[in-house]
């Protein structure tokens, strides 16, 4: 085929046959796809996903309690935990499900100590206690965060001056059950001399990750086209268009727009940008001067040939 043929073909563009080539690498494409699909709906839970092991030694403990996490916050560090208190020592209860003496549960975490009391006469429940952990949300989406929690149970009478004695200490065990939307969690229960230990692990789920980098690849795919079309206007291999121009100045609206869209909504300045977005946001802005140039460039040279024609005139 020659080079005018080609020149033809360009400015009288046909429908291209399908090759035994395309029909490949479509296929190829759609199966990557599918099986892409697939993997992050399989992997994908609203809930998040619990692992919890436990070598716990207290087989009767007098009292039993449920942890169970609701939330979790990277950006403070702070898992905010549902405690269900209940009693299996018919000792401590009443003729019904009221306690005969007051029971004080001490719970320990990174950031302290938090403090439940239950007084003589009323029924032990519930409490909902936020529990510090430690991690960078700064290295999103891969932040991991750590931390624990440990249940001291002690029965309490109220002395004199309103100051609460301890009266004894109670065994205790810990189970933690539940999970939190787009974390995985995995805790590891131990018992030492009597008190319950959780250590408590938090990832990301895999959709979460899988989403984040889509849209990072999205992100990237398109500040790359558009600096490959400025470098192609503004090396004169291709001819300056509006429309391109609209399209430059449109990403830089884009970009950050699609950046709120990552799930979990990372700080700004996380690792992600120092690394990846900022670099894509300069090369949008980068794609945007060049094309300017492009536009200035090729005009000024239309404007020179439409004087030199009206000189011949």
């Amino acid at each position: 085929m020659g080079r005018q043929s080609l020149s033809d073909l360009a400015a009288h563009p046909r429908p291209r046959r399908l090759s035994t080539r395309g029909i490949v690498v479509g296929l190829v494409s759609l199966l990557i796809f599918a099986v892409a699909y697939g993997l992050v709906v399989r992997a994908y839970q609203v809930e998040g996903d619990l692992t919890t092991t436990s070598s716990s030694a207290v087989d009767q403990p007098d009292v039993l309690s449920i942890a169970e996490p609701v939330d979790f916050d990277a950006r403070t560090n702070m898992l905010t935990m549902r405690f269900q208190f209940l009693v299996s020592n018919a000792d401590l209860l009443d003729d019904g499900n009221r306690l005969n003496q007051g029971i004080r549960v001490t719970i320990f975490a990174v950031d302290g100590t938090h403090e439940v009391r239950f007084a003589k006469g009323e029924p032990i429940g519930y409490a909902e206690v936020q529990v510090g952990t430690s991690g960078e949300v700064s290295a999103y989406p891969l932040d991991s965060h750590n931390g624990f929690t440990s249940m001291l149970v002690e029965t309490f009478e109220r002395g004199s001056g309103g100051v609460n004695e301890t009266t004894g200490t109670l065994t205790s065990s810990l189970d933690i059950d539940g999970s939190v939307s787009g974390w995985d969690i995995n805790a590891s229960i131990t018992d030492e001399d009597g008190v319950p230990i959780a250590l408590i692990e938090l990832n990301r789920a895999f959709s979460t990750k899988a989403f984040a980098v889509v849209l990072l690849g999205m992100a990237i795919t398109v500040a790359v086209l558009a600096f490959i079309a400025a470098l192609l206007t503004v090396t004169n291999r291709r001819r300056f268009e509006v429309a391109l121009l609209t399209w430059n100045g449109a990403i830089l609206f884009a970009l950050p727009l699609l950046r709120n869209y990552l799930p979990g909504s990372p700080p700004i300045g996380a690792a992600m940008d120092i690394y990846l977005y900022l670099w894509v946001f300069v090369f949008a802005v980068i794609s945007l001067v060049l094309m300017l140039i492009a536009w200035s460039e090729q005009r000024k040279g239309d404007l020179i040939e439409e004087h030199a024609k009206l000189g011949d005139h």
